[in-house]
Formats: structure tokens, sequence, C-alpha cells
């Protein structure tokens, strides 16, 4: 059964994956409004999944909004920094909770860590610092 305290967890673990990959964000030359711009999506994505933290289907709504913008945002940009912005949008559109099935749940949890990890270095090579 998927419990608050579990969606809790998964909140914390996904937006944890979210914030460390794009405030990886400080390094190399690259367009420093599109990165604002990613860090914007960040904090609205936040705000979000908290507050849908307890409803499955809200929650994944949540996510595949954020990719989508994401996705969006990477239409704008170019070169390293539209393949992190890419790369990011397929992890996070790629979570998906099943409140039957906790397994899967926590198998995409973990690839998102993962994942997200290898996109924000990416991102971080595509963005100044601020």
């Amino acid at each position: 059964m998927f419990s608050v305290l579990s969606s809790r967890r998964i909140a914390a673990t996904v937006a944890g994956a979210a914030l460390l990959s794009l405030t990886a964000a400080c390094g190399g030359s690259g367009d420093t409004a599109l990165c604002g711009e990613a860090k914007q999506l960040m904090t609205s994505y936040t705000s979000s999944m908290a507050a849908n933290v307890g409803d499955p289907k809200k929650f994944n709504d949540a996510n595949q909004k954020f990719a989508d913008d994401l996705k969006a945002l990477a239409g704008k940009a170019d070169g390293d920094l539209a393949s992190a912005l890419n790369d990011l949008s397929s992890t996070f559109g790629a979570v998906k909770l099943d409140a039957k099935d906790p397994a899967a749940t926590a198998a995409s949890v973990q690839d998102l860590g993962k994942k997200a990890a290898e996109a924000g270095a990416k991102l971080g090579t595509a963005c100044p610092a601020s």
C-alpha cells in the first residue's frame, strides 16, 4: 500500500535529485538566462510536488509537467545546455509512482537519483556560475 510516509520519502528523494541537478549548474559557459529559467522551473516543480505528495496521480502529473517544461526550455537552447535539459526532461518524465506496485516505484526513484546526478553534472558544465 502506498502510504503518506513512503510518499514523503519519495518526494524528498525526487526533490533532492532535482535540486542537485539544477544547483550543480555552476561552471562553464552557457546561456545565463536559460539556466535561470531552469532554476525557476525547479522552484515551481518543488512546490507542485510538495503539494501533491499524497496523491500518486497528481505527483506523476507534476513530474510530467516538469519534464515537458524542461523539454520546451531545451528547444530554446543549443549545444551542451540543450542536451543537459533534454536529459533531465527524459529522467523526470520517466518517474512514475504506482501505489499498487511499491517495488516499481522504488526502482523508478532509485533510477531517478542516478540519472539526475549524471544529467546534473552535464548541466553544470553548460551553465555559468550565478
